[in-house]
């Protein structure tokens, strides 16, 4: 997989060839950072950051974009670099991160920022193999760059980018972080084992974009569920094309978002609707019809052919249930790693085993008793909204790293 069409086909990018112009960016950026100039009232000046990435912007990437959207409205100054240039807007330019160095320097970069393993372990100069070929989203080796700038790096290790909970990859996350400046993780394993490691919240939802809307508990029937999720087998559309089969379409509705349309009639029309991927925007209105966003999700056991990696289990809860929470939806939910940090089942989700017979035992019983679903529902958003905000969750980080002192945001 050498050419950009390949990597597109095959990770269901929507993206243009690299480093085409973004004048209407560029545009965007000049009027938006002026208009913000007034609002940061205090941080090192003598120090300027890099948000370094693979695929950016891509809005469909969530909890990426949003954090790099956070560090701008912190430190606008920021500049922004990515390997493949894609078409989502955002409101400073992205420059191509081949083309780092040159920039970083006549810019005064002191510090730069990036995530995933696999991506830091490329800045580095770090490889997992020196004998196979370069993954499509490995980063660069910028290692000679940093250092003779003196620029300091800084990350963040997510499950997922070249990371699963083996002994093998634990291995690397100790010998990248005697490269970097700082490293955040959430992953429990990560932060046990590694000590040079700087606890982070998992914390990546834009609150002020999924804010709750009440209108869905004015409707009791259908109970409309929601799964969005790309084509991942750990993402569990199986199960939730399974359950449905057996439920009545007088009694529920399911919206499916993501690469799913192949598997339409799988599903009667009365009781599903498949949407293909979604902007944010129409996602959040699907968001104010959906009672229960369900999320079956499990540990992956092989490749399936769409990048996944064995082994791996997505952080709790993924990001797309994190944003349908805050929006006021109940999460009907597995729990692989049973991580209960920040929600408590039965309190704030509802837990099931990631099969078929579990998730129609559930949705019954919310169906049953709308109302105690809607409590759940409404503690859960509750808790998301106080818990795992992107704009705090990112000013720590800012933080730890020394770019952020006291900062006056206007929202």
């Amino acid at each position: 997989m050498s050419d950009f069409a390949a990597i597109v086909r095959h990770y269901g990018i929507p993206a243009r060839d690299p480093g085409q112009t973004r004048p209407e960016v560029a545009g965007l950026a000049t009027r938006r950072h002026a208009s913000r100039r007034g609002r940061q009232s205090s941080h090192d000046r003598s120090r300027r950051l890099a948000y370094l990435d693979d695929v950016f912007p891509w809005k469909r990437s969530g909890f990426r974009y949003r954090e790099a959207y956070a560090i701008w409205e912190l430190r606008p100054d920021t500049l922004f670099f990515s390997l493949w240039d894609l078409t989502d807007p955002f409101p400073a330019p992205v420059h191509r991160l081949t083309d780092f160095p040159v920039i970083a320097s006549n810019a005064g970069v002191t510090d730069a920022y990036g995530v995933f393993l696999l991506f830091l372990e490329g800045l580095c100069g770090l490889r997992p193999s020196n004998n196979a070929p370069p993954h499509p989203f490995e980063g660069p080796d910028l290692s000679a760059a940093f250092r003779v700038a003196g620029v300091r790096l800084h990350g963040t290790i997510y499950p997922g980018g070249g990371y699963a909970p083996t002994p093998e990859c634990l291995a690397r996350v100790r010998a990248l972080s005697m490269r970097m400046e700082t490293t955040f993780s959430y992953v429990p394993e990560v932060l046990e084992q590694i000590p040079a490691v700087t606890r982070v919240d998992q914390a990546f939802t834009d609150t002020s974009f999924y804010a709750p809307t009440t209108e869905r508990w004015r409707r009791r029937r259908p109970v409309t569920c929601l799964f969005a999720a790309d084509g991942s087998k750990r993402k569990g559309v199986d199960e939730v094309i399974a359950a449905f089969r057996d439920l009545s379409p007088e009694a529920f509705h399911l919206h499916l978002a993501g690469p799913h349309e192949r598997r339409a009639g799988e599903l009667a029309e009365r009781i599903a609707s498949f949407h293909g991927w979604l902007s944010p925007e129409a996602l959040r209105d699907l968001h104010a019809l959906t009672h229960v966003f369900v999320s079956p999700v499990r540990q992956e056991e092989a490749s399936d052919g769409t990048g996944a990696q064995p082994g791996l289990v997505d952080g709790f809860p993924t990001q797309a249930a994190t944003d349908a929470m805050s929006s006021g939806c109940l999460l009907v939910s597995s729990n692989p790693a049973q991580d209960h940090r920040v929600l408590t089942p039965g309190v704030h989700y509802v837990e099931v085993a990631p099969v078929r017979d579990s998730l129609r035992a559930a949705l019954l019983e919310v169906a049953a008793d709308l109302d105690r679903a809607r409590a759940i529902a409404e503690a859960g958003s509750a808790q998301v909204r106080a818990k795992m905000d992107v704009r705090p969750a990112t000013a720590v980080k800012l933080r730890h790293m020394g770019l952020l002192g006291a900062v006056s945001r206007q929202d």
